[in-house]
């Protein structure tokens, strides 16, 4: 049974995803090129230091994350993995041509490949090599199976189904989706369809960490409003065995929508084809 998205509530209360009610604001657009002055070299953009990609700043709305996740790794020791990885990763050849990252996820389900996008969100991109090259995925699960409607950009009503994995405790609950560092947006156009992978967040835009969610089906209410990193290519059909498992009896906490029985990462992945 879908449950309708309440204006006061927003996403973030149902859905653990973002913390903005209705549509949320879409980022500024990116400066122009003053002239004279010559474009930024396209090239830069797939080659981002963490320090620039990334803030440590902590938003009113976000908490510290855990020590350690709900598999037993130390968040601190994760990210410190990330940031040594980050510049090691390549995301593209010499001509500038985005490699063709996946990633894929070991789970009783079956596996469910994830074919990344690093010409939408290079950061994000890389974000997610780095985080499943250090395992940090590795024993995490589907934490949050989410059925509701929301507003779209026309005004109407939309239904989002989808599922969301990689909290570090183990909750989906709100603030909670990082360990130590965020992620600067990197939102586009591109529509969310069925296999749509991206990363949650909080009401700041630029609150994304460790937490991706998947949908089901089209989703324009999330359009332009969340980074997109990639789409499934292989074991949809398992992600929609996931997000057909029995949730938690809602009066334990109408806020959330917890499963009875969370399917577990087992192992996760990063190849480039």
């Amino acid at each position: 049974m879908s449950r309708v998205l309440r204006p006061a509530a927003g996403l973030l209360a149902l859905a653990g995803l973002v913390g903005c009610s209705g549509r949320c604001s879409p980022p500024d657009p990116p400066p122009e090129t003053p002239a004279g002055e010559a474009a930024p070299d396209p090239g830069e953009r797939f080659n981002q230091p963490f320090e620039k990609a990334t803030t440590d700043e902590v938003g009113p709305d976000q908490l510290p994350p855990p020590d350690h996740t709900v598999a037993g790794k130390s968040t601190a020791e994760v990210r410190e993995t990330v940031e040594r990885l980050w510049p090691t990763i390549r995301l593209a050849d010499a001509a500038g041509k985005p490699l063709s990252w996946t990633v894929t996820l070991d789970t009783a389900e079956g596996p469910i490949e994830i074919a990344l996008r690093a010409d939408l969100a290079p950061n994000h991109a890389r974000n997610l090599i780095a985080l499943t090259q250090a395992g940090y995925y590795d024993g995490l699960r589907f934490d949050r199976i989410v059925h509701q409607q929301a507003e779209d950009p026309t005004g109407g009503r939309t239904a989002i189904h989808m599922v969301t994995l990689g909290c570090p405790a183990g909750t989906g609950d709100p603030g909670i989706g990082h360990i130590g560092y965020r992620l600067k947006s990197e939102f586009t156009e591109t529509p969310h369809e069925a296999g749509t992978v991206g990363f949650t967040r909080d009401a700041d835009p630029s609150s994304a960490g460790v937490r991706l969610y998947i949908t089901l089906a089209p989703a324009p209410a999330l359009d332009n409003s969340y980074t997109i990193v990639g789409k499934v290519t292989k074991g949809l059909d398992a992600v929609e065995r996931i997000a057909a498992g029995k949730l938690l009896p809602i009066d334990a906490d109408p806020t959330r929508e917890l499963p009875e029985r969370p399917v577990f990462i087992r192992r996760a992945s990063a190849s480039v084809k």
